[in-house]
């Protein structure tokens, strides 16, 4: 059975995206603050704009800043905060790192499950596994028939598909 990218892995790609996007921006503001001491004053003169401040910091970066983040920091000059950047850095990692592991059970068959078969199934995988387990249900007519499950790095083949080419393998030996 061909194993395709669901909607965690596909939601997981984007968290990891954003959080490295997020991290490495700020944290190249944060290390040109600590570097250019010209910047920091320029960024804490009370004669400058907000946006002037903003023209300023973009200016130092390399690759300057996306829009979102971009904004986010002019919130921060604009109250007068920047010098808050390490420790929202730190809170922001520790909470990345912090996120509760979601512990998926993705189950693939070849037609529709029925509400009451879903049901049958999530009571069974809770008893093995444990209630915490958020489902992604997939279909694949190749598979013929029954349920394959992967619950983690645990993989439950109950398709026809998988018992054929099971038999198969048992006479060709």
């Amino acid at each position: 059975m061909r194993e395709q990218a669901g909607p965690h892995d596909y939601a997981s790609a984007i968290y990891d995206l954003a959080f490295e996007r997020w991290t490495g921006q700020l944290g190249a503001v944060k290390t040109a603050l600590s570097k250019d001491s010209g910047l920091r004053a320029a960024l804490d003169d009370p004669g400058r704009s907000t946006l002037d401040k903003l023209s300023v910091l973009v200016q130092t970066l390399p690759g300057g800043l996306e829009d979102d983040v971009r904004k986010f920091l002019g919130t921060l000059i604009e109250a007068g905060q920047l010098g808050q950047l390490d420790a929202i850095l730190v809170d922001f990692e520790r909470m990345v790192t912090r996120r509760p592991e979601r512990r998926f059970a993705q189950v693939t068959s070849a037609v529709e499950l029925t509400g009451a078969e879903r049901a049958s199934l999530q009571a069974k995988l809770a008893e093995r596994f444990g209630a915490d387990l958020e489902y992604q249900y997939d279909l694949d007519p190749s598979i013929i028939g029954g349920v394959y499950l992967r619950v983690g790095d645990q993989v439950i083949d109950g398709t026809v598909a998988g018992k054929l080419a099971s038999l198969r393998d048992r006479l060709s030996t």
